[in-house]
């Protein structure tokens, strides 16, 4: 299997750890520092965005489309607990879909619209959904106390999508130097509730996590 990816990006971390969690292999090609990996993207993904699985003639785009492929081609062991506890991790995932893809949009694909006499109502309702999110996960973090996972009794989708949430966030302020873009996602407005980096520092010594770099 190929993955095109971006190093930083949220959605493609979600994906190699889906990849480790699953004890498969795939060959990572960074479109973000190779122009041909770039324009193979583009090729394949009509949308123009990473994350992008190759795998022989099948080619799946989005990371949740990905770990959906990921589990049917290797049900053990499952992304998704069993029962209404996975419909958990798939709502617990969606709020953090949620935040990564308005911070996404908001901060960077929309920065020329900045400037606009409109952008201070987008903005404000925008900023609004991320900010409600991250304390809606946060107070799932505090409801389950001691545990360290999100659902279920065992590492899942649910946990996956919202640590690699809270890295790329923390990441953030060191990288606004170099890429103006998070500088303005920065700007917007939100914050990160400190439930949610406690509960990340019980996750950032795991061997998958490690591996991420």
């Amino acid at each position: 299997m190929i993955l095109y990816h971006f190093v930083t990006s949220p959605f493609s971390r979600r994906v190699r750890l889906a990849l480790a969690h699953k004890g498969l292999a795939a060959e990572l090609r960074d479109a973000r520092t190779d122009p041909e990996h770039m324009a193979e993207v583009r090729r394949l993904n009509p949308m123009h965005t990473v994350p992008v699985l190759v795998d022989s003639e099948h080619v799946v785009i989005d990371s949740t489309a990905i770990c959906h492929y990921l589990e049917r081609k290797q049900p053990e062991p499952p992304l998704w607990p069993a029962g209404l506890v996975g419909a958990e991790a798939f709502r617990i995932a969606a709020l953090a879909d949620a935040v990564c893809g308005i911070l996404s949009d908001l901060g960077m694909r929309y920065l020329l619209l900045h400037e606009h006499d409109n952008f201070p109502k987008v903005r404000a309702n925008m900023v609004g959904r991320v900010q409600r999110c991250l304390d809606r996960l946060a107070e799932e973090v505090d409801t389950r106390g001691s545990s360290s996972v999100l659902c279920g009794d065992s590492w899942s989708a649910a946990d996956i999508a919202v640590f690699t949430m809270v890295v790329w966030l923390e990441g953030m302020p060191a990288r606004a130097s170099t890429f103006p873009p998070i500088k303005a996602t920065l700007a917007l407005g939100w914050s990160l509730p400190r439930a949610l980096t406690k509960w990340a520092d019980r996750h950032r010594q795991r061997p998958d996590v490690l591996a991420l770099g």
